[in-house]
């Protein structure tokens, strides 16, 4: 038999009452680090999806850039200039970077300019046949022209052509105006003449629709121009305009030489300069670090390094910014306060007032 005391039995309950307690916070606990581990392994989990599917995406885009060249060359082979020239925009335009992409397009722009074009058989007439040796010797130098890329001398050569006879292979001389003019604009743009290289550019969409490179490059020199307007105008906006240029074409220059990223440089400079003025002293900081980032620049480090230290100086508080005042030496005096004194009367004497007679 079990000796159990009531004493016992109110102990066993109490401490089963204890315990209870303790066991819920456990599970609590326990019920909350699988809930953040799960949180963070789903995070994680999420994360390296993400990196997994980039990768996947990357590795896709190569293999279809990739299919997309190689179709291209071999349409290019068979005849279809058409086709292969959008195959090479489609591969320029998700990869720029891809080797030999933007000389294949160059050919195959060159290709198709050169096709002749089918002209009907004349019929027989009792005209005489025109002598078209010298328009023929033209366009053969106008091939050679472009095949040594001299652009302008195929331009002045074209425009030959049209003065001496308009109508002498209209649709090839136009595809070669397209060719020499794209090209001329681009490479006027690369040497500084953004203007000329924009208007040649605006030319050349006259006898066909710009490609994608092309393109791209009237619009870098518009946005050049633009951004260039601002100098010395609007610090901040020529900062924002050439920001945007400065990671696709960071030595693009104007006739000055003065390229995009030299540009972006000078105008961070000129606004940290602003800001100080001002006493904006952090964000004039951030301008002049962003300025130095690209050289060290001898005549901007003591500016940028004194604004630095303005705005890492310790903020004062309100006690140190009151003057105190200097205590001086004052001599003291006491200045004694009179006091009334009043008589006492004596027990059992009532006072009198004294009783003066008049004299006679």
């Amino acid at each position: 038999m079990e000796n159990t005391s009531p004493i016992q039995t109110q102990n066993l309950k109490e401490n089963e009452k204890q315990l209870k307690p303790r066991r819920g916070i456990w599970v609590l606990i326990g019920l909350i680090i699988m809930l953040v581990g799960s949180s963070a392994g789903g995070f994680l989990g999420y994360q390296e999806g993400l990196n997994l599917r980039n990768e996947a995406y990357d590795e896709a885009l190569v293999t279809e850039v990739t299919t997309q060249f190689d179709r291209a060359v071999r349409e290019m082979e068979e005849g279809s200039l058409q086709n292969a020239q959008k195959r090479l925009e489609y591969v320029i335009q998700h990869m720029p970077e891809f080797p030999g992409a933007q000389d294949k397009l160059t050919e195959v722009m060159m290709a198709q300019a050169w096709v002749a074009s089918p002209t009907p058989e004349p019929l027989p007439t009792m005209t005489a046949t025109p002598d078209m040796r010298g328009e023929e010797d033209l366009y053969n130098q106008i091939i050679s022209y472009l095949t040594a890329e001299d652009w302008n001398s195929a331009i002045i050569t074209m425009d030959t052509i049209r003065q001496t006879n308009l109508g002498y292979r209209t649709i090839d001389v136009d595809g070669l105006y397209y060719l020499a003019l794209r090209n001329r604009g681009i490479f006027d743009i690369l040497q500084g003449s953004l203007e000329p290289g924009i208007y040649d550019l605006a030319l050349a969409e006259r006898f066909g629709p710009l490609d994608i490179e092309a393109d791209n490059y009237r619009n870098w020199a518009r946005y050049y121009l633009s951004g260039a307007s601002f100098w010395g105008v609007d610090w901040p906006q020529v900062v924002s305009q050439f920001g945007e240029l400065i990671n696709m074409v960071p030595n693009l220059h104007d006739s000055d030489g003065m390229t995009v990223q030299e540009r972006y440089r000078v105008g961070l400079i000129k606004w940290g300069d602003a800001l100080a003025l001002r006493e904006e002293w952090c964000a004039a900081s951030e301008k002049y670090e962003m300025a130095l980032a690209f050289r060290l620049d001898e005549v901007v480090a003591p500016t940028a390094t004194a604004v630095y230290d303005e705005c890492n100086k310790p903020e004062e508080t309100e006690e140190s910014q009151q003057p105190t005042e200097t205590p001086t030496a004052t001599t003291e005096t006491t200045i004694e306060v009179p006091t009334e004194v009043t008589p006492e009367p004596t027990t059992g004497e009532v006072p009198t007032e004294p009783v003066v007679t008049p004299e006679p």
